[in-house]
């Protein structure tokens, strides 16, 4: 792996009694394609929101960049480099798509990443996901492949080092699953580290260069997509005994 842009240490998080996160640990190096897998309740949203600053572990630390943000609020880790998609895209529907890249390129941004011509930087990511052409359309009327590029490229706005990927792929079809596998490929081309949560498992077998499974809120794996294959409590946890 390279250098650890992203570190886990001892995370816990807990609603009332129920602990949704026990003790987990792991790392995400500079550029690196990682997968986040584990059955439904696992904890993989809670992580993804822990790291992201939507949620506040009760125990551990997040480090970014050599640095601890465990207290720092969503917008201000997003103006580090961290930036997430929602599984259920839920883009400014009265707006158009251009305007929908503005938001983000122009307050997201740390003001050292923002472009100084956001509407040529917004057609520049439009193209990235060949949506250049609805640029003036209302982003309600976007289907659902369009949406979910859009969703992507809103995330990227913000000049992230770090894109998190939450079931990007949901309901697609698999000619459009490749369309977003070709997309998220495009954007860690560029340097840009990728962690993907999916349950479509052609998808992050074939993106992933290491996974990690959770299960009950605790890491039980932590792999290459052959390692993780063959690992016996992956198995379980997927199968049972």
């Amino acid at each position: 792996m390279n250098a650890p842009l992203l570190e886990i240490r001892d995370l816990s998080k807990r609603f009332g009694g129920f602990v949704a996160l026990r003790n987990v640990e792991l790392a995400v190096g500079e550029g690196e394609r990682l997968g986040l897998i584990g059955p439904n309740g696992s904890g993989k949203t809670t992580l993804i929101n822990c790291i992201s600053g939507v949620l506040r572990a009760e125990a551990g630390a997040v480090i970014f960049a050599g640095r601890n943000i465990s207290a720092l609020p969503a917008h201000r880790r997003s103006r580090l480099g961290i930036a997430r998609s929602f599984q259920i895209p839920k883009p400014f529907a009265a707006m158009t798509v251009l305007e929908n890249l503005r938001i983000p390129l122009e307050f997201a941004a740390a003001p050292e990443r923002r472009a100084e011509d956001p509407v040529t930087a917004a057609h520049e990511l439009l193209g990235l996901v060949g949506l250049d052409d609805k640029a003036a359309q209302t982003a309600g009327l976007l289907n659902q492949i369009e949406l979910r590029k859009l969703e992507l490229v809103r995330a990227l706005a913000a000049g992230p080092s770090l894109l998190i990927s939450d079931e990007a792929m949901a309901g697609l079809s698999a000619a459009e699953v490749d369309e977003i596998l070709a997309l998220l490929f495009r954007v860690n081309e560029q340097g840009i580290a990728v962690v993907m949560i999916e349950h479509i498992m052609r998808a992050v077998m074939g993106f992933c260069e290491r996974i990690v499974v959770l299960d009950a809120g605790a890491k039980i794996a932590d792999g290459t997509p052959d390692e993780i294959l063959r690992d016996a409590d992956v198995e379980r946890a997927y199968l049972g005994d």
